[in-house]
C-alpha cells in the first residue's frame, strides 16, 4: 500500500516543477521586453530645431572640399606672379655684370628660356614630330655635354623634350649653363624642331 501512495505522489511533484519553470520563464520573457523595447510617450514629442542659412553643415570634413573659384583663381594668379619675379641666382665667382645680356637674351618670351623656381638653373621644352628627332636631339646635346663636362636633366617624350641647365658646384648659374643653352637652340633647329602645336603627341 505504501508503494502505492509514493508512485502516485511523483506526478505531482514533477507537475510543479513543471509549473515553477514555465513561470520563470515567462517571467524573464516579460523582463527583457521591456528593457529591450522601450515605447515613446505620445505625451513627450521629438524636438527639432530648424537650422538657419548661414551655421555650418553637420559634415566638416565634406565641407572643407568645396573650393571657391575666386579663391582658386586669386591662388593661380599669385604663383604666376612669383615665377615671373624670380631673380638669376648666378653662382659664386661669375660675373653677373658679364653674364647678365647673354641671360637676358635667352630669356625673351620668343626665345622659350625660363629660369626655373630658384632662379638657378634655365629650362626649356623642345618639340618634334617623331620620336626619333627627339632622341636625336638628346644624343646631340649628349655628345657636347661630354665634351663641356657639364650634363643637364632630359626627360624624353614621344615628341617633345625637357631640359634643365644648372651647375651645381659651385651652385647657381654659370656661363656654360648660357653657353649649353644656346647650343641646343642650335641642335633644336638641326633635328628640325616645331611649335608646341605641332609637335607629336601620344593617343
Amino acid at each position: 500500500m505504501d508503494h502505492i501512495i509514493r508512485a502516485s505522489s511523483r506526478p505531482c511533484v514533477l507537475l510543479s516543477r513543471l509549473q515553477k519553470s514555465q513561470f520563470a520563464r515567462s517571467s524573464a520573457f516579460r523582463f527583457y521586453s521591456s528593457v529591450s523595447s522601450p515605447t515613446l510617450s505620445p505625451a513627450r514629442p521629438l524636438q527639432t530645431t530648424p537650422r538657419t542659412r548661414n551655421e555650418p553643415t553637420s559634415y566638416p570634413s565634406q565641407r572643407s572640399l568645396i573650393f571657391s573659384p575666386s579663391t582658386t583663381k586669386r591662388h593661380f594668379s599669385s604663383s604666376m606672379s612669383t615665377s615671373a619675379a624670380v631673380e638669376p641666382q648666378f653662382a659664386e665667382g661669375v660675373d653677373a655684370d658679364e653674364l647678365r645680356p647673354r641671360l637676358t637674351a635667352l630669356l625673351q618670351p620668343e626665345q622659350g628660356w625660363t629660369l626655373d623656381a630658384e632662379g638657378q638653373g634655365l629650362q626649356k621644352t623642345y618639340f618634334f614630330k617623331t620620336y626619333f628627332k627627339a632622341v636625336s636631339f638628346v644624343n646631340v646635346v649628349a655628345s657636347q655635354s661630354a665634351t663641356m663636362k657639364h650634363h643637364p636633366t632630359m626627360t624624353v617624350r614621344i615628341g617633345s623634350v625637357d631640359i634643365h641647365w644648372t651647375t651645381h658646384h659651385p651652385r647657381g648659374l654659370t656661363g656654360k649653363d648660357v653657353d649649353m643653352a644656346q647650343h641646343c637652340d642650335e641642335a633644336a633647329e638641326l633635328m628640325g624642331a616645331v611649335e608646341a602645336g605641332q609637335g607629336r603627341k601620344c593617343h
